[in-house]
C-alpha cells in the first residue's frame, strides 16, 4: 500500500511538472527548482523530485546541465494539451461519459447551476403547449435567421424587467448559447493579423474562441474596480475589447462608472468593439443587478447574453444584442454555422418567459444560492480561521477563497481528484501565468451544504 501511495505521488508530481512545462509558466530556455527547494515547495522528498526531473529528461522536456541544473527544452510551439490536464480544466468542455466516482463527486465548479432545482414541471407543460399549438411552419426553416421572433420579443422583455435593459427585439440574434455568439463576433470583428483585449484572468473558452482566430491575445489586468482601462495598448488599436463589467469572471468584482467611461472613450476613439459578457449578473445577493455596460452606448457595445446559469447548460441558447450595423454581418454568419438554432425549444423559451416562470425561478434561486454562498463561506472560515480571504461573493455562483502564503494549484486539484473532489485554481484561467497560485475559484451553484462542508474539510488537508 505504501508503494501504491508513493507511485500516486510520483505521477502527480510529474504531472505538475508538465503541466507547466505546457502551460508556458516553466518557458523554454527556464532552470527549474533545485530537486531540493521544489521537494520542500510541494512536500515530498528530494529523491522523488530526483525520480521525476529524471523521467522528463527520459522524455525530451527536460535536460540537466552539469554544475548548472536542470532545464526546460524546447518542444516546439504547437504544445498539444495531455489527456489529464484536460480532465482536470473541464469547466467549459463536457466529457463524453461519467462514471460513478465522477457522478458521486463533490464539483465547486464556478458559474453552474443547481441542476437539481430546474423546473421542469412547469417547462414540460409549456413544451407540450407549444408542441400542441405550433402551426406545421414551425417544423420547417425559419424565414429570420435571426431566431425566433416570439423568443425575441420575450427576451426583450426579459432584459427590461429583470436588468432595466431597453432594446429593441430586432437588435437581437439567438445563438446557440453564448459560446456560439462569441465565436461569431470573433469571426465577424478580427481582422487578419490582428488583436483583441481581453481581461486578465478570464474564462479560458473565451480566450481559446479568440486565440483560434490567430489574433493577438492583449492581456489587460483587473482589480477591484474591473479591467484596468489605463493598461488598454496604445497607439496599438485592437478590433475588440472583451469585458464582464457587471461580475467580472473570475474575480467578481463591478466596474466601475469612471472606469466605463473611460473604457467607452477609449473604444469610439480607436473604433473597436466592446464585447460585453452578461453571464450571471442577475444573481446579486445586495440590491439590484448591475446596470449594463450598452446602457451607455448601444451602438460600441455588443451585449451577449445566455440562459445556461438562469436555466440549464445543456438548453444552449443565448443571444446577442447587437449595434445596428453588425446585425446583417452577425445573421449571415449565424446562417453559415447552423441555420438556425432548434425552433421549439425557442418557442418553448419564450413562452415559459412570458407566463413569468423565468423570472420566478430566478427569485427563487438567488435565495437557494445566497443559503449556499454564506455557507460556503462560513465553513471556509471556521476551518481555517483567519488564513484564508474571501473575496468576489457579491453576485454570481461562485467566489474566490486565497489562503496568503499557500499553494492552490495544479498538484492540489490532482491530489484532491484522488478524494472525489473538484476544485479549480485561479492559476487555470490567467493568460499571465504565475500571478494566483494561491486563490481557488469555489463555485456553490450545484453543490448542497452537506457537500461543501465535506469538500472543505477534505480542502483542509491538502492547504
Amino acid at each position: 500500500m505504501q508503494s501504491e501511495r508513493n507511485e500516486t505521488k510520483t505521477r502527480q508530481v510529474y504531472t505538475y511538472i508538465r503541466d507547466r512545462i505546457f502551460q508556458g509558466s516553466y518557458t523554454m530556455g527556464s532552470a527549474l527548482p533545485s530537486t531540493r527547494d521544489l521537494g520542500k515547495e510541494l512536500g515530498v522528498s528530494r529523491a522523488l523530485i530526483v525520480e521525476v526531473y529524471e523521467q522528463l529528461t527520459a522524455e525530451g522536456y527536460l535536460e540537466g546541465r552539469q554544475g548548472s541544473g536542470t532545464f526546460v527544452k524546447d518542444i516546439g510551439k504547437n504544445r498539444p494539451v495531455p489527456l489529464l490536464y484536460e480532465d482536470l480544466h473541464t469547466a467549459n468542455h463536457p466529457t463524453s461519459h461519467m462514471d460513478s466516482d465522477q457522478l458521486h463527486s463533490i464539483d465547486f465548479r464556478p458559474s453552474f447551476p443547481a441542476l437539481e432545482h430546474v423546473p421542469l414541471m412547469k417547462w414540460k407543460k409549456a413544451a407540450r403547449d407549444v408542441y400542441h399549438d405550433a402551426p406545421s411552419s414551425a417544423y420547417g426553416y425559419q424565414e429570420d435567421m435571426a431566431g425566433s421572433l416570439q423568443l425575441r420579443q420575450a427576451i426583450h422583455q426579459h432584459l427590461l424587467t429583470m436588468k432595466g435593459l431597453f432594446c429593441k427585439p430586432s437588435k437581437i440574434i439567438v445563438t446557440a448559447g453564448a459560446t456560439q455568439a462569441f465565436s461569431i463576433l470573433s469571426k465577424l470583428l478580427v481582422k487578419p493579423n490582428g488583436s483583441v483585449a481581453m481581461e486578465d484572468p478570464t474564462a479560458t473558452f473565451i480566450h481559446d474562441i479568440f486565440a483560434a482566430t490567430s489574433a493577438r491575445i492583449i492581456p489587460v489586468p483587473v482589480d477591484e474596480y474591473g479591467l484596468c482601462v489605463d493598461m488598454l495598448p496604445t497607439p496599438e488599436q485592437p478590433q475588440c475589447i472583451f469585458v464582464t463589467p457587471s461580475h467580472q469572471f473570475p474575480f467578481g468584482s463591478i466596474m466601475s462608472i469612471s472606469r466605463r467611461l473611460q473604457l467607452l472613450d477609449y473604444a469610439r476613439s480607436t473604433g473597436s468593439y466592446i464585447i460585453e459578457d452578461d453571464y450571471d449578473s442577475e444573481f446579486r445577493y445586495g440590491g439590484m443587478p448591475v446596470h449594463a455596460l450598452r446602457e451607455l452606448d448601444s451602438e460600441r457595445v455588443i451585449y451577449v447574453g445566455t440562459f445556461s446559469k438562469n436555466m440549464y447548460p445543456s438548453l444552449r441558447l443565448g443571444y446577442i444584442v447587437a449595434p445596428e450595423e453588425l446585425i446583417d454581418p452577425i445573421v449571415q454568419l449565424k446562417r453559415m454555422a447552423d441555420m438556425q438554432c432548434p425552433t421549439l425549444p425557442q418557442l418553448t423559451l419564450a413562452r415559459f418567459i412570458n407566463e413569468g416562470h423565468l423570472e420566478r425561478h430566478i427569485l427563487r434561486m438567488k435565495r437557494i444560492y445566497n443559503k449556499r454562498r454564506t455557507h460556503l463561506i462560513s465553513v471556509l472560515t471556521d476551518t481555517f480561521k483567519d488564513k484564508v480571504r474571501i473575496s468576489g461573493d457579491a453576485a454570481g455562483l461562485h467566489l474566490i477563497a486565497t489562503w496568503p502564503g499557500k499553494n492552490a494549484d495544479l498538484l492540489t486539484a490532482i491530489q484532491l481528484e484522488e478524494h472525489r473532489i473538484k476544485i479549480y485554481p485561479a492559476e487555470r484561467y490567467t493568460i499571465c501565468k504565475d500571478q494566483y497560485n494561491e486563490s481557488l475559484i469555489m463555485g456553490f451553484g450545484n453543490v448542497t451544504e452537506s457537500q461543501i462542508t465535506e469538500g472543505v474539510q477534505t480542502l483542509a488537508q491538502f492547504i
